[in-house]
């Protein structure tokens, strides 16, 4: 029998995909929930537009990082 995921589910695996690969079921089970829960489908888009705004983020470097 196969188990619907909870939010609390759902939102674990939004957020490790941001750090790895989902495997075909996780992200079948995760596109699944999302289509029936409106609070999860905004978490799932904000944890994306942070994502986005990381990636666009620089870290300055430190003097003690910077090659002379």
């Amino acid at each position: 029998m196969i188990r619907k995921p909870t939010c609390k589910e759902v939102h674990r695996l939004v957020s490790e995909g941001l750090d790895r690969n989902l495997t075909l079921t996780e992200r079948s089970r995760v596109q699944m929930h999302l289509l029936v829960c409106r609070a999860c489908d905004r978490f799932n888009g904000q944890m994306g537009l942070l994502r986005k705004a990381m990636q666009r983020f620089e870290v300055p470097l430190d003097a003690d990082d910077r090659k002379d």
